[in-house]
């Protein structure tokens, strides 16, 4: 029967690419080496992720991010494993990435930016867009040392099809506020969905699947979506 997807964020990276991997299987709780080092940058300054680097501050500019299609043979995303063929629903998509302070904290707020992307090529070359345009996530007050803390977004798209092709979640940065010292950082927290805001995964419309690695569906999708339907 169909279902939609529950796809957490987690590890190894993918074979013919440099991409994270989406997963139907949920990962233990762990901190990823996957992040951003803030230090005190101003805020209006952004960055894509590069998986499994915490990236410098010297990464950071003025320009949006993520900026347009992935790069760097996808390191700035993660995907599903294998092509997969099949039909997404039109409807809500829902993503969101926790993150948690490593070496430092203190005055850093921050946002996630989102893009979904399919494509033929494990590399996500020559990729066509889901989403239309950056859609940012909720802003995250005071990137915490104890407590991760999540930054989500929802967005309607409509129904589309994968025809032997990967889906990609492309993740990148927004300062809102500039940490007071040189080692404050933002790492992706991996593990458990508490809700449909807290927790870093992506979760999606029904998904029909015809061939591919999606064949597995996401049975806790639907309580996840009516948690975040409560809460909002």
């Amino acid at each position: 029967m169909a279902s939609g997807l529950t796809l957490y964020l987690s590890n190894p990276i993918q074979g013919g690419a440099s991409a994270g991997l989406l997963s139907l299987t949920q990962p233990a709780a762990s901190t990823s080496t996957t992040g951003w080092t803030v230090g005190s940058i101003a805020s209006g300054n952004f960055s894509r992720q590069t998986y499994n680097v915490e990236v410098p501050t010297t990464n950071f500019t003025a320009t949006q991010q993520p900026s347009g299609a992935p790069t760097g043979s996808a390191q700035d995303c993660w995907r599903l494993s294998a092509a997969t063929t099949g039909t997404f629903s039109a409807g809500t998509w829902y993503s969101a990435v926790s993150v948690i302070a490593v070496t430092s904290s203190g005055g850093v707020n921050g946002r996630a930016a989102f893009r979904l992307w399919r494509s033929a090529n494990a590399d996500g070359t020559s990729a066509t867009e889901i989403t239309n345009g950056i859609n940012f996530g909720t802003a995250i007050a005071g990137v915490s040392l104890t407590v991760a803390k999540s930054s989500s977004m929802s967005t309607q798209v409509a129904s589309f099809s994968l025809s032997n092709e990967f889906l990609f979640l492309q993740v990148a940065w927004d300062i809102l506020n500039p940490g007071n010292s040189s080692t404050r950082d933002s790492l992706i927290r991996m593990g458990p969905i508490t809700d449909s805001a807290n927790g870093s995964f992506l979760l999606t419309p029904t998904f029909t699947v015809t061939s591919g690695g999606g064949s597995a569906s996401g049975a806790g999708f639907y309580v996840h979506r009516k948690q975040y339907e409560l809460v909002n």
